[in-house]
């Protein structure tokens, strides 16, 4: 009788499931989708000086909305403003025309782009697959997901994917045609390079799999959502497409090959001497980077098989014919990551069309292929109810997997893992900030990067915004990058000297440990300029003193824990 009442459980008798059944496994992942951002919100609001790793990048120049004029000509704020998308940039512009400044917003919007996501996900998964229990676990498992990641939580363009192209997904099953449109506006005004996938999927809609071949669709709609959906990822495209940047020329990949950025020691680091490694695994060119980063997500690929050997398993029976969309988002998202590194640079990270929506396919079929195989256990016990030790099996089995599912974050060493820095340079922040909007700070010391977030002063460079898809930025940072470290460890107080008349630098910070050589084999910049690090190491094994190093005492202003800040007008008026 246990058996009996917990197959009810888990399954349905007909296709017509109850309004109760649906809200209370939505509401219930809703529970746990809300439950890991409250983890997450601990983080974000630990203390003043928190900000997540990849919202720096978007949020530091975003402040000039609310203050016009600071960051003036700064050429890290003004090419990420340049290359941020049109609708990213309006919605933090609405927010903080009603007085929202960025940090804050970045820290409060992941959990409303959560709530929204949840609630596509769920009905997507039950038009695809109508048993509520399926939609628990599949949104339980999407939750788990986004937390195990920054993705969601950077509140960066790509957060918006989440909710855009689901809600697109979402639409395109319902046959809700302004709707569909509507989403693939949106993934276009944030979030461009999914409108690639958004035109594969829309094409392979058009055929049907009949046998072993692939014919032309006879259902008219199809043509019609198809044809509507490309004309508006058509027009969404040109803009980009007809955009010249004043910085450049997206790298090509030819070029790509022998930048330093891209290279396995660069600030991008998509080339490797692993081959296994650069095509599967690689943040920026693998083909699943982070797709069965949760293990369970393994599941999923057991599908097919499902699907092949169905007889055993009564309950693909309730499978909709939308299940199609599962093949259609993965052989569109695979074509253009192979076009991706056929046109490197040109469509952006290869690794970018898959390690999300990869993601997303195999979440759903986990959860049919777990709810399917659980059915088949309860056919098989009850096929035999005298049999207990068929009853303790398959209680076991329910038992460990739903044990698995939903404790699985406590075994990890970082959940949710969000990436927020917690800065303890809180005195360098406040000094800097007093001090003229105009003010630049030359520094090769990570802990700078929060300088623009935290201060909303100008940095010469900084290794989070070093980032080389377009040559003329490319081109410029390095340069400065170089000519900081020779300056900043010449032996002639002269050459020191031109380079803060060259660059208008007012302060330099200092990290403390900064001319020792283990800091040098540690430091990205020379890992990166390894031609620069190898100079600049022979001359300190030599013996010479960097002229910046006796100017320590007498122009230091500010001194943290680990870092010095010099007055660099201080320096200029040295003598050697």
């Amino acid at each position: 009788m246990q058996i009996t009442s917990l197959q009810r459980f888990f399954t349905v008798s007909n296709t017509e499931t109850s309004q109760f059944q649906i809200r209370f496994w939505f509401c219930l992942s809703l529970v746990f989708a809300l439950f890991y951002s409250f983890l997450e919100f601990q983080q974000a609001f630990a203390s003043k000086y928190v900000v997540q790793d990849d919202a720096r990048v978007y949020v530091f120049w975003l402040q000039r909305f609310l203050e016009p004029d600071i960051l003036p000509n700064d050429l890290i704020a003004d090419y990420f403003a340049s290359v941020t998308p049109v609708g990213f940039t309006a919605f933090y512009r609405v927010m903080g025309m009603v007085g929202i400044e960025p940090l804050l917003l970045s820290k409060i919007l992941p959990l409303f782009l959560k709530i929204l996501t949840i609630c596509y996900w769920f009905p997507l998964c039950m038009q695809i697959f109508p048993i509520p229990m399926a939609g628990f676990i599949s949104t339980l498992l999407l939750a788990q997901n986004l937390s195990m990641r920054d993705d969601l939580v950077s509140a960066t363009p790509r957060s918006f994917i989440f909710v855009f192209f689901i809600a697109f997904l979402y639409y395109l099953l319902r046959q809700s045609l302004l709707l569909c449109l509507g989403a693939i506006a949106l993934v276009g005004l944030f979030y461009p390079p999914f409108l690639f996938i958004i035109t594969g999927i829309l094409i392979f809609r058009l055929w049907r799999w009949e046998g072993k071949l692939p014919y032309p669709s006879n259902n008219r709609r199809d043509y019609l959502f198809s044809f509507a959906g490309l004309a508006t990822c058509l027009i969404l495209m040109l803009p980009y497409a007809l955009n010249s940047s004043k910085f450049g020329p997206t790298i090509t990949g030819v070029a790509a090959r022998e930048s330093l950025g891209l290279a396995q020691t660069g600030r991008i680091p998509f080339f490797s001497n692993d081959p296994i490694w650069f095509w599967l695994f690689n943040q920026h060119s693998g083909l699943i980077p982070n797709v069965l980063e949760h293990p369970i997500n393994i599941i999923g690929l057991f599908l097919p098989l499902i699907l092949v050997y169905n007889r055993r398993f009564p309950l693909t029976q309730y499978m909709t014919d939308k299940v199609r969309v599962l093949s259609q988002i993965a052989l569109a998202s695979v074509a253009m990551f192979v076009l991706a590194h056929l046109l490197l640079y040109q469509l952006f990270s290869p690794a970018r069309y898959t390690r999300y929506t990869l993601k997303f396919v195999l979440i759903i079929a986990t959860s049919i292929v777990i709810l399917t195989v659980l059915d088949a256990i309860f056919c098989w016990v009850k096929q035999h109810q005298n049999s207990c030790l068929r009853q303790i099996i398959a209680l076991g089995f329910t038992g460990l997997l739903a044990s698995t599912l939903v404790f699985y974050p406590c075994f990890l060493k970082n959940f949710p893992n969000s990436f927020y820095h917690l800065e303890r340079a809180s005195a360098m922040y406040e000094f800097f900030h007093q001090q003229p909007k105009d003010t630049l700070i030359a520094s090769l010391s990570e802990e700078v990067d929060s300088i623009p977030t935290f201060a909303k002063r100008s940095i010469l460079i900084g290794w989070e915004y070093a980032v080389p898809y377009h040559v003329g930025y490319d081109r410029q940072i390095t340069q400065r990058a170089t000519d900081l470290i020779r300056a900043q460890y010449s032996e002639n107080l002269a050459e020191l000297q031109n380079f803060i008349q060259k660059y208008g630098v007012d302060f330099f910070v200092v990290n403390k440990s900064a001319f020792t050589l283990e800091y040098i084999a540690k430091n990205p910049w020379f890992i990166q300029l390894q031609s620069t690090a190898k100079d600049i190491l022979f001359k300190l094994q030599q013996g010479t003193t960097p002229a910046l190093l006796n100017t320590l005492e007498r122009c230091s202003v500010v001194e943290t824990e680990d870092l010095i800040v010099l007055k660099a007008e201080c320096v200029k008026k040295s003598e050697g």
